[in-house]
Order: C-alpha cells, then sequence, then structure tokens
C-alpha cells in the first residue's frame, strides 16, 4: 500500500520552534513505510525563499519521495506574491499553496486571501488551508464561501478542524464537494464521521509533525476500513488531490 503523509515540515519554523532535518524525515517514511510526503517549509522561516530551495533539493536527492508545498505571506505586495508562488510551482515543481491564517493574519475569507485562490486556479494546483488552532481566523466554516465562489478549485482543510471543530469541519466537507479533508490531529471518532460521511476519496492521512506519525497511522488502522478504503485515505486521495500520480 502506498502511504503519502500529506502534511508535514522541514526546516526551523520560528512561530511553533520545531526544526525538523532531511535525515529524520526519511528515518520516519522508512520507519512506518511511508512513500511519500507533501512537504511545506517551515510556516515563519527567516528566509522563505531559501526554505523552499531546500525542499527542491531534498525532492532532487529522493525522487519521487518529497513533493513540495509552497507557503508565502500573503500579505506582500500582490505582484511579488504571484512571482514567489509562481516561481514555486513552475520552476520548483511544487504541488499546492498554503494558507495558514494564524501566521499571517490572513482569515480564508480575508480579501487577501483572494488572490492565493485565484493564482492557485491559473497554476492549476490545490489550496491547503489551516483550520482550527487559532479561531476565529481558522474556522472551518470560514473556508464555505470560498469552496462556493470557486468550486473548481481543490481545496484542503489541514487538520479538519483540529479536534475542537472537526464537527464543523465535517458540515464544510458535506455541503462544498471540492473540499477535502487532512486529518491530523482529529480524534478518532470524528475520523470515523469523516469517512463514513464524505467517503475515503475526499479524507487524506496527515501527520504535520513527526513524533505524530505512528499515532495518526494508528487512528486510521483502528476504523476497521476496506483495504480499499483503508488504501484510498492513506494515499490514493492525497495522490489524486495532489497530483502525484
Amino acid at each position: 500500500m502506498r502511504i503519502i503523509d500529506a502534511h508535514m515540515h522541514l526546516g526551523e519554523d520560528l512561530l511553533f520552534c520545531t526544526d525538523d532535518s532531511e535525515d529524520l524525515l526519511l528515518r520516519t517514511m522508512d520507519d512506518h513505510g511511508i512513500s511519500a510526503l507533501v512537504l511545506q517549509p517551515g510556516i515563519v522561516a527567516r528566509d522563505q525563499r531559501e526554505a523552499h530551495l531546500r525542499i527542491r533539493r531534498f525532492a532532487d536527492a529522493h525522487p519521487g519521495r518529497v513533493h513540495g508545498l509552497a507557503c508565502f505571506n500573503p500579505l506582500v505586495e500582490d505582484r511579488v506574491y504571484r512571482e514567489l508562488v509562481s516561481w514555486a510551482v513552475r520552476e520548483l515543481g511544487f504541488r499546492g499553496i498554503k494558507l495558514h491564517p494564524g501566521a499571517f493574519c490572513v482569515a480564508p475569507n480575508h480579501p487577501a486571501a483572494e488572490k492565493i485562490y485565484r493564482l492557485a486556479e491559473e497554476l492549476g494546483v490545490p489550496v491547503m488551508i489551516h483550520t482550527g488552532n487559532g479561531a476565529p481566523a481558522a474556522l472551518p466554516a470560514l473556508c464555505i464561501p470560498v469552496a462556493r465562489k470557486h468550486p473548481d478549485l481543490r481545496i484542503v482543510m489541514a487538520h479538519a478542524g483540529g479536534g475542537y471543530f472537526g464537527p464543523e469541519a465535517l458540515v464544510v466537507a458535506e455541503e462544498c464537494p471540492n473540499v477535502y479533508l487532512e486529518t491530523s490531529w482529529t480524534p478518532v471518532y470524528d475520523l470515523a464521521a469523516m469517512v463514513s460521511r464524505v467517503g475515503p476519496r475526499r479524507v487524506m492521512f496527515g501527520a504535520d509533525l513527526v513524533p505524530n506519525v505512528p499515532v495518526e497511522l494508528a487512528k486510521y488502522r483502528s476504523l476497521g476500513l476496506s483495504e480499499a478504503d483503508l488504501e484510498w485515505c492513506l494515499g490514493k486521495t492525497a495522490a489524486e488531490v495532489f497530483g502525484l500520480g
């Protein structure tokens, strides 16, 4: 079974005080049978361009195992944001764009976020939006107007509400067929409801932090899913959404 971690970070993050290395990520992948990562830089990095280049170098060293997700501050000038994200997607081969409302003080329905969605549509990539911790800016419900305004845009709600707002995230996914749920930090009872009510093709495994990998895998394996449904949740959904083949 191909397992894809749809949410992991590389390098120093000044906001969350983490700093995971390439060697640590590779050991974790090997220890837990993970075939590929959708990898983001630290949300708040000292040098955003270098943080993205580091992911590209890592991907080049391990073809097919590492796929980048671009994350830049959307509060910069529109022209600058477009140049940075277009560079990451078109030149570095990154597979999507990340919005973190807490890090950048930009809620999903903030006017500054509109440039993200328009650019993602133009580039043909999905947008991952952090939800949960950091409410009200990170409330899942704020993704509803975005999903309805951009029905052809694939939106991945990171953390699927982050536990406390899991039921709200599930309602968003039920109402908006272009919304997908990445479930790191989701309680197992919410995870079971998500797979049951929106289906395994709209739910994807992610860990967010290295120590969380075995925990998140254990949640899925405790649900009693069929082999086919488990295969979608643990890899095929992410592969389809992020275009990983």
